[in-house]
């Protein structure tokens, strides 16, 4: 009996996740590898789009590196998806694309932590309006990435080179 608890803490232990575990809790109690600075500078591109009666119904920010997507920002005028639609809008989410066991964002003193289970390799996750604001307004937020498939965790500040972009797109 005391080989099978020995056994399952320490497998438990290998395989840790975020869990029930607080922002806190998640970024300071791991080590995380620092993302390489070439990956960290971003450049902001807006997209507006309508529904067919000229009505906003989101809109979203592109966050590129080395002219690839990385992340988006939006603000959706309207919720269409299960679990959103007693959500009052506007509502902001923040879209990833890779295997995540968990995520956690923080700018300012606003901060997110999610460990939604995936089932796509790009994941929209609703965020606090504080902390959009706060993205927004300093064009920075930190990212803290623990990958699903290598148990890997990683760190990385990204700025915004085009702030301007941040703070016209949502108007």
């Amino acid at each position: 009996m005391l080989k099978k608890i020995i056994w399952v803490l320490f497998l438990s232990t290998i395989f840790s996740s975020a869990t029930g575990q607080t922002f806190k809790e998640f970024t300071s109690g791991n080590y995380f590898a620092p993302i390489d600075e070439k990956y960290l500078q971003l450049t902001a591109k807006c997209r507006k789009v309508y529904d067919e009666k000229d009505r906003k119904k989101y809109f979203e920010i592109l966050f590129f590196n080395q002219e690839k997507n990385i992340f988006d920002m939006n603000k959706h005028y309207k919720t269409y998806l299960q679990g959103r639609k007693k959500l009052k809008p506007p509502v902001f989410s923040f879209t990833v694309r890779n295997w995540f066991q968990t995520i956690a964002i923080e700018s300012g003193k606003y901060n997110f932590i999610t460990t939604t289970d995936q089932n796509t390799l790009r994941r929209n996750e609703v965020i606090p309006k504080d902390l959009s604001k706060a993205i927004l307004n300093s064009g920075q937020f930190n990212i803290y990435f623990h990958f699903l498939n290598d148990n890997t965790k990683s760190i990385g500040r990204f700025k915004v080179s085009n702030n301007k972009v941040l703070i016209d797109c949502f108007e």
